[in-house]
């Protein structure tokens, strides 16, 4: 298994970019974007604290297909952010300008690599941020270099914790548990943008290899050697291992709140996870939303609406041993999960008599669906108006609630309704 699919020689021209990776880089300029405006929620905020770490940051930069040259990660963060300072300063109508400290992290094990994003960080207008230190560039791997940048980003921020790790490894091996727990134990605020390569670990593994993945990750315990035997395997075990690995890694991070979707490449490279771990719920929002304004390259197996996620990160296999066909994000699957969400509402209300806040009704479904809350609020609000549910106050009075949710706004079935289980 190749480390680095990407080669930057100094002096040379850049690689050529491949699809997955522009399709990556263009959700991360979006989120990022978004990110920052939800950050900057009042006009009286002048200052917002935040580390980013590139943890597989690159040479900075690529060539496409047409010949033209195109940014890497580390330049698409730092395009991101000003983006997103003109958008806050217009939206807000802003005198006084928001200054973002943010505080941008390189890491990449090829010494090339290095020297060629300085030059191009350079060549882009950012030489001032090389030298002020505000862009920091490390050689070197990003599993030995985490505690001290998790310690970096703990100074920085020691009350919030504010942090994003992209880390965009190439494949399985590069970000072991350890890294993830210590992220997440160490920083209450902080986000990771994981990419896994899945189909490269599931060809990879047999029970010969297992126990190697096993040290080099810390991912223990989510695949048996029986899981791998060729002589036992049923036509569902690739499926099986995703979801093993999928709740394996999401229950051993330390996070609270998780997107995990497919990018699907170019022929040949397979399939690879795009996982967002977070510990606040808003983060994970912001993400979703942006998976769906990707939807041409984003997708999942499964049914639409609350519980597409709830069993792991399997493809549900039907009566012919088949997966389904993928959840593609698009506005056929908005609509088909609008309309599952319309059915499933009401059953899962019918086991809480009382009610619920729909703020916590919410968020006990924000790992297994891929609807954002506006989704689920507009869900809701169509299922008031007809009249199929009700939303009262801690006393019982019925509110007459038609545009907006309050997280505090209890839902509940009518009194006088009875729900008849299929």
């Amino acid at each position: 298994m190749i480390s680095n699919h990407y080669d930057w020689v100094p002096g040379g021209p850049p690689p050529l970019i491949k699809r997955h990776s522009e399709v990556k880089h263009s959700l991360l300029r979006s989120y990022l974007v978004d990110y920052f405006l939800t950050l900057v929620s009042s006009p009286a905020q002048d200052r917002i604290k935040l580390t980013i770490v590139d943890g597989f940051c690159g040479g900075g930069c690529y060539v496409n297909g047409a010949g033209e040259r195109v940014p890497g990660s580390p330049l698409v963060i730092l395009n991101a952010m000003r983006e997103a300072q003109a958008k806050v300063m217009d939206l807000q109508q802003r005198r006084k300008e928001i200054h973002f400290d943010v505080e941008l992290v390189c890491i990449d094990e090829s010494a090339d690599a290095i020297a060629y994003l300085r030059g191009e960080l350079d060549a882009q207008g950012y030489g001032h941020a090389l030298h002020s230190g505000s862009v920091k560039l490390h050689c070197g791997t990003f599993a030995k270099l985490a505690p001290q940048i998790v310690q970096r980003a703990t100074e920085r921020s020691p009350r919030s914790g504010r942090a994003i790790f992209v880390l965009d490894q190439y494949g399985y091996k590069a970000v072991p548990q350890s890294a993830l727990a210590l992220i997440f134990r160490t920083l209450p605020s902080a986000e990771v943008i994981l990419t896994f390569n899945v189909d490269a670990l599931i060809n990879y593994l047999s029970p010969g290899t297992l126990s190697a993945f096993e040290r080099r990750t810390g991912f223990t315990g989510a695949v048996t050697a029986a899981d791998l035997d060729r002589g036992t395997r049923g036509p569902g075990w690739r499926h099986h291992i995703q979801s093993s690995l999928y709740s394996t890694i999401t229950g051993s991070s330390g996070a609270d709140f998780f997107t995990p979707f497919f990018i699907r490449p170019e022929r040949g490279h397979g399939d690879f996870w795009l996982l967002h771990l977070s510990k606040h719920w808003k983060a994970r929002d912001v993400m979703a939303q942006a998976h769906w304004q990707h939807h041409n390259h984003f997708g999942h197996y499964g049914p639409p609406g609350l519980d597409m996620l709830r069993t792991g990160y399997a493809a549900v296999i039907n009566r012919e041993s088949s997966p389904q066909a993928t959840f593609q994000f698009d506005d056929v699957a908005r609509a088909a999960s609008t309309d599952a969400m319309l059915a499933q509402i009401p059953r899962k209300l019918a086991a809480r008599p009382n009610g619920i806040p729909f703020g916590e009704f919410f968020l006990s479904h924000i790992n297994s669906t891929p609807a954002t809350m506006k989704m689920v609020e507009a869900s809701v609000l169509e299922l008031v108006r007809a009249k199929e549910i009700q939303v009262v106050d801690t006393v019982g009075a019925i509110r007459s609630v038609r545009t907006s949710l309050r997280p505090n706004h209890i839902i509940r079935l009518p009194s006088q309704k009875s729900f008849a289980f299929i």
